[in-house]
């Protein structure tokens, strides 16, 4: 039993450097979402005077980059062969998402997170740490549906595919201009979690699926 932890630890552990290693060799998957996001952050700040347009922008800004980012999540390690390696080695793929989620989240995901709540002010105030909290459930959840069509588009190679899972996220979207928008925070933060639960547990699992049906 210890001996079997020990494996997965190991495991989890050497996705993890690797991506974090693909991060540094490649720093462009690092500030190119940030230029990204600050540029049609800051964009839709200028052109929305309201008093609540920073969350709209943030929004807009994240669902948009986070749709960039996600073509490029599977395609690399499926040209090289590396994602059908780690299927005929019968390596764990969840520790392979793990890593991959975590890594884009301290490099990517947070800085935007903090980006978001030093513009809209949340940043000075008492509820910082929910608000950053919520940005990163809210980015994870985006990035897990559209990185399942991602992975529906590997063969493909058209990311628009990955537009078709869009009406899954029609309940979220709604959740989140409750939540951001309309100050709705504690009685939805709760469906933002259940939200980002199912999707990391049951989008994933799907996503699992598909990528050993993509790499036959």
């Amino acid at each position: 039993m210890v001996a079997e932890r020990f494996i997965l630890g190991v495991s989890m552990l050497t996705s993890l450097k690797r991506e974090i290693a693909l991060m540094f060799l490649m720093p462009k998957n690092i500030y190119l979402p940030l230029a990204v996001y600050g540029i049609i952050y800051t964009i839709f700040i200028i052109s929305n005077e309201a008093q609540n347009s920073s969350y709209f922008a943030s929004f807009i800004a994240s669902f948009i980059t986070i749709f960039i980012i996600s073509e490029n999540t599977f395609k690399q390690d499926f040209d090289n062969g590396y994602l059908e390696k780690m299927i005929c080695e019968q390596k764990n793929l969840m520790h392979y998402l793990f890593a991959k989620y975590l890594a884009i989240t301290i490099f990517v995901f947070l800085p935007m997170a903090i980006i978001s709540g030093i513009f809209s002010g949340t940043l000075n105030g008492l509820n910082s740490a929910n608000y950053i909290c919520a940005l990163l459930l809210m980015y994870l959840t985006l990035s897990c549906f559209f990185n399942l069509g991602n992975s529906i588009s590997l063969r493909r190679n058209n990311s628009l595919n990955a537009l078709l899972i869009i009406p899954l996220l029609i309940p979220f979207i709604i959740l989140v201009k409750e939540i951001f928008i309309d100050d709705i925070f504690e009685a939805n933060f709760y469906f933002l979690v259940a939200y980002f639960l199912f999707a990391a547990s049951f989008i994933n699992f799907i996503i699992i699926k598909v990528l050993h049906i993509q790499s036959k």
